[in-house]
């Protein structure tokens, strides 16, 4: 981390080196941890810190981006240089306006860092690890996983005034409980370690997999079904980047394109892009720099927004609502703080007006067919099981599905009345949380089109 002091002269450094007509720095800097464990032993103990510096130059309606992962003067003139080069040899982008102006006061002050998490030390995710693996060989298991943290510092700085900074962190962990026949997932994300409760998600995990132990098969057919929110959560993580995504909509590759104003799915779902809720991952500006607003995309079923990065805003003369993913982005902008609004009934209430059907824990290896339609396909993994009369009596081997997203908010039964925040993997890129906060969902008829050996 270098300090939003030095970030600053970074950024006022590269204005200096460039005669463009704008240009925009972007600095992430970030540092992460991981303990990684498997067959209940730690096989894995890593860590790593880099930067980056993204520069963007505008000259007229052609832009250049250049970048470097040195924080060297000399690098850094080195990569204006660069992306003035490659502005030259651009075409004019018609859709261009100007880079984001704001201000200071646009900002607001949200919490994102927690000294807590910043002390979580190797030792700390070692003895993580021992409660885990403690509950693994408790019930004759074995536990595979993770434990990881990590902190980001960014910095968005342009010739326009613009100067946003933050620094944020968060700890992650994910669980693999194994028999020789079955298995069960849990995982957690979180701003602040204090809330991570690694014995609690051990059990959830060692739960399922004891549960699903001697799958037997169900054949392919329509069931209803009950997705956790583990699985819940792809649901409107595939509607932020395909359906909310502003680029594609003026294209007319979104489902949404010609629909806003309407009702296209139960009237009992709403979801909002809420940036600043406290059980999420708050965070207070975009990849732009531009501050971060709480936006209603979905009421009562109600088509109401998509979101907009500069360029796309600028397209349709309106304002960015704070969704760029930063530069170059040819995919668009994207909501990364989806919220789903709770229901009445509880997960057990569920299952017991269920006479038979699936309980989903989560979903495996899913792709979009069709993107403007949102026809998706996956399979079930880490604990599938059965309900019939209204209790879970047993596991299943893991069943294929291929389904429309629309089509099945549309068939929802019921929503369950505790969301739970789904924190994105961390992955091997740099660190940013991301996280869904969704219920349960009950869908009538969801399609399984196919069974596994497994």
């Amino acid at each position: 981390m270098i300090g939003k002091k030095d970030a600053r002269k970074i950024v006022n450094f590269v204005k200096k080196q460039t005669k463009a007509d704008q240009v925009e720095v972007s600095i992430l800097n970030h540092e992460q941890a991981l303990t990684r464990f498997a067959n209940n032993y730690i096989h894995q103990n890593v860590s790593e810190s880099n930067s980056s510096i993204s520069i963007r130059v505008v000259f007229g309606k052609k832009l250049g981006i250049a970048s470097t992962n040195s924080l060297e003067l000399k690098k850094i003139r080195e990569t204006v240089a660069w992306a003035e080069k490659i502005a030259h040899f651009q075409k004019e982008n018609d859709d261009f306006v100007s880079l984001p102006k704001t201000k200071q006061g646009d900002y607001r002050a949200i919490g994102t860092h927690a000294k807590s998490t910043e002390a979580f030390s190797e030792g700390d995710r070692a003895r993580a690890v021992g409660v885990i693996v403690d509950i693994a060989r408790q019930n004759d298991l074995n536990a595979f996983g993770s434990v990881s943290k990590g902190t980001a510092e960014i910095c968005i700085g342009n010739s326009l005034g613009t100067f946003a900074y933050s620094v944020c962190g968060d700890v992650f962990s994910n669980i693999v409980m194994s028999t020789s026949n079955s298995t069960g997932y849990a995982q957690i994300g979180a701003r602040d370690v204090r809330e991570v409760d690694f014995r609690r998600l051990a059990e959830v995990a060692a739960r399922k997999a004891l549960m699903s132990k001697d799958p037997v098969e169900v054949s392919p057919g329509r069931y209803t079904t009950i997705f956790e929110p583990l699985a819940a959560s792809e649901f409107l993580d595939y509607m932020s980047f395909y359906a909310f995504n502003g680029k594609m909509f003026q294209e007319e590759r979104s489902y949404l394109t010609g629909k806003l104003g309407s009702k296209i799915i139960d009237e009992r779902i709403i979801v909002i892009d809420d940036p600043f809720t406290k059980r999420g991952f708050s965070f207070p500006f975009d990849f732009e720099g531009v501050s971060k607003k709480r936006l209603v995309l979905i009421n009562d079923g109600i088509a109401k927004n998509v979101v907009y990065d500069s360029l796309a805003a600028h397209k349709e003369k309106k304002k960015s609502t704070g969704h760029a993913l930063g530069a170059p982005n040819p995919f668009g902008p994207v909501p990364l703080n989806i919220v789903m609004k709770p229901g009445k009934k509880t997960v057990d209430e569920m299952i017991r007006e269920t006479d038979k059907g699936i309980l989903v824990t989560r979903f495996h290896y899913t792709n979009v067919l069709d993107p403007h339609k949102l026809t998706f396909t996956g399979m079930t993994r880490d604990g599938t099981f059965l309900i019939e009369k209204g209790k879970v009596i047993k596991g299943v081997k893991n069943l294929r599905f291929t389904e429309n997203i629309i089509e099945v908010l549309n068939r929802v039964h019921s929503i369950s009345n505790r969301p739970e925040l789904v924190a994105g993997d961390p992955g091997y890129g740099p660190r940013f949380a991301t996280g869904t906060i969704v219920p349960a969902i009950k869908v009538n008829d969801f399609t399984f089109t196919s069974g596994t050996d497994f």
